[in-house]
């Protein structure tokens, strides 16, 4: 390291240690990928190394951490705003029902996570993927809540040696030749550099694409047609022969690869042909594909874990990994994709590490209470000492049981409840189509909702899928992973009825009775717990309940299409009242918020000298994008056949 380095390193030091001095906050860094799974061991320590010594072993894995709508934009949203989609109404990837003009119109980013830091002093900061589209025709509406935003922006999104970004709504730059997750790395460590030298506590979130697909969309300069095409991720020229060695089997250990008797799954399951030999093959590659496109994503875990300790910061920094969705890969009948309501979708890592948090040393996750995207803000909010806010943001999510790592050192003021949450929903609005097994037939009807139990002591899991056809599929997790085998006609009465409440419940739930729905089904307080409500004394309540159904298959919310009993209980005679209003605060309350907001830019501006922007040195090779790129069309870069699933 030459002198100028040394004291450049030396600086950030100097100016972190003063920082924390002042300020015991801690930081957080977010890694954030695209379509990585938790289960077909995308994470295994032979494939992201970096990953487990940086992050697991100093920190902790949870074993049970799901999305609930698996699905990239929705996903992402439940994550910022700790709502189920059914209380944020962004259920969708592109417009109507989704999308960035959506996502503006709705509010989402007048009230979510960057801006309740901001309102405790923090510095927040992004890089990577932020919404599909999100593109080179909207970038000047630059998302609210971040102090330095660099995002990808489309027609560049997907395309890993041709990334495209625009910073702050600044013309947007492409960096032609480079590898998209270096690019990432490069401005991520950049972002955290200038956080540091800011000298205040600091959110920064770093969103890598792998390991989604890469997407090329060509317009025909002829004839004006647009087409997209897509093919498996692409790794760094360096990865390209990694992990040879790697086969599907091994990576599915819940042995549901390639299900032959799919008699007892949904209709539109059965009609998936079973993959033939030239489609395996295919799926083998596209599996070592997506493992080597993480090589370069767990060096970008390695970059940031020394930066943070370089310049003094890490012992005050959580490092938090996860990811938007699960993904499957030849799990059932399926090729390559999500939204589904099976386990590989659902499930996601979750690595975290940072003050507070007992080292695990482990090789295995050792956490198994449920958490969901839903919890990320709530915790993050709580881990910042801002607890006492959680009542006023109409939270679906309660923190994450953190609480049973503690070293001894999480903050006092951190909720312990008596009680976690062992059961959720998910949900999901929408047809199916496979990835990158162009062949299949499409299909229209892939609505559905799920309820999920998870008892930690007895390591028991129960699952009930409701398909928008009213099908029932119910799985015991404990004996069946994999979900293989349909029990639900032959499983216990008890069993089917309390699942059949709970989702009647969740389905519809907001607020306390998503995190809590017992309070609702057993108002008199005398059920805590799954276990709790088995007992047969509870038959007459569970047997009344009517379940939850769907009127027909429909691609979007619609609250008159979904019944429950529980509906007008839960959410009074208008159920889509402040469904999609995001500014839960009085209008006298968010005008004082503004006041101060711009007092406090005011104050800095005037006597702070403004601190060092550090660049990355990438930003060399960047180039603006072509003109006729910034004219084109892009409405019809989304309008081909089912775009919202081959581009989420």
């Amino acid at each position: 390291m030459g002198t100028l380095a040394v004291l450049a390193v030396a600086c950030l030091a100097a100016v972190a240690s003063v920082a924390q001095a002042a300020d015991k906050k801690p930081n957080f860094v977010v890694i954030f990928t695209d379509d990585q799974d938790a289960i077909q061991n995308s994470t295994h320590p032979h494939y992201m190394p970096s990953l487990h010594k940086y992050i697991r072993y100093p920190g902790v894995e949870l074993s049970q951490y799901f999305v609930t709508t698996p699905v990239c934009c929705p996903s992402r949203t439940n994550m910022w705003r700790g709502q189920f989609a059914h209380n944020t109404n962004f259920t969708s990837v592109l417009p109507p029902h989704g999308g960035w003009a959506k996502w503006k119109s709705l509010g989402i980013d007048k009230s979510y996570l960057p801006l309740w830091l901001k309102d405790q002093g923090y510095n927040t900061y992004y890089v990577g993927k932020f919404l599909v589209d999100y593109s080179v025709s909207n970038y000047q509406q630059v998302p609210a809540g971040w102090d330095d935003i660099d995002a990808l922006v489309t027609p560049y999104t997907f395309d890993f040696n041709n990334p495209g970004f625009s910073r702050n709504g600044a013309a947007p730059n492409i960096y032609p030749g480079e590898y998209s997750t270096d690019v990432i790395r490069d401005k991520g460590i950049a972002q955290i550099k200038s956080a540091v030298a800011a000298g205040k506590p600091f959110y920064a979130q770093i969103a890598p694409i792998a390991p989604h697909t890469s997407t090329q969309i060509s317009t025909n300069r002829d004839t004006g047609e647009t087409k997209a095409y897509f093919y498996p991720p692409i790794p760094a020229p360096r990865h390209w022969q990694l992990f040879s060695d790697a086969n599907l089997p091994g990576g599915t250990p819940n042995k549901n690869l390639y299900e032959v008797d799919v008699s007892d799954k949904p209709a539109w399951v059965r009609a998936l042909p079973l993959p033939q030999q030239n489609n395996r093959t295919y799926l083998e590659e596209i599996y070592r594909l997506r493992l080597r496109s993480l090589a370069a994503v767990d060096e970008l875990v390695e970059s940031v874990v020394k930066t943070l300790d370089a310049a003094g910061v890490l012992d005050n920094t959580y490092i938090i990994y996860t990811a938007d969705n699960g993904y499957h890969v030849g799990a059932h009948r399926f090729g390559a994709g999500k939204t589904t309501g099976y386990e590989e979708d659902l499930r996601v890592p979750f690595l975290i590490r940072g003050p507070g948090i007992k080292a695990s040393q482990s090789t295995k996750p050792a956490n198994n209470k449920v958490g969901l995207h839903v919890d990320f803000a709530p915790t993050i909010l709580s881990l910042a000492g801002a607890s006492n806010l959680l009542g006023d943001k109409g939270l679906d999510g309660t923190p994450l049981g953190l609480y049973a790592n503690d070293d001894g050192s999480l903050p006092a003021s951190y909720p312990r409840p008596a009680q976690h949450r062992q059961q959720f929903q998910g949900e999901f609005w929408g047809g199916w189509s496979d990835e990158l097994l162009l062949h299949l037939r499409a299909q229209p009807n892939n609505t559905w909702k799920v309820v999920r139990v998870f008892d930690e002591v007895k390591g028991q899991g129960w699952k009930l899928i409701a398909q928008c056809t009213n099908e029932r599929e119910l799985y015991d997790l404990r004996k069946d992973p994999g979900e293989l085998n349909n029990i639900y006609a032959t499983a216990k009465p008890a069993v089917r009825s309390r699942l059949e409440g709970l989702l009647a419940v969740l389905a519809v739930c907001k607020g306390d009775s998503c995190s809590n729905p017992w309070k609702t089904l057993h108002p008199d307080g005398s059920v805590k717990n799954f276990n709790d409500a088995l007992n047969s004394k509870y038959d007459p309540i569970y047997n009344a309940i009517k379940p939850f159904t769907y009127k027909k298959c429909l691609q979007y919310l619609d609250w008159d299409n979904e019944d429950s009993q529980f509906k007008t209980q839960i959410r009074g005679p208008n159920p889509a009242a402040g469904v999609g209003h995001h500014r839960l605060l009085t209008a006298a309350s968010e005008r004082a918020i503004a006041a101060r907001r711009r007092a406090q830019a005011a104050i800095t501006s005037e006597l702070e000298e403004r601190p060092p922007v550090f660049q990355a040195k990438v930003e060399e090779k960047s180039v603006p994008v072509p003109q006729d790129i910034l004219n084109a069309d892009v409405d019809k870069w989304f309008a081909f056949h089912n775009a919202e699933y081959y581009l989420a």
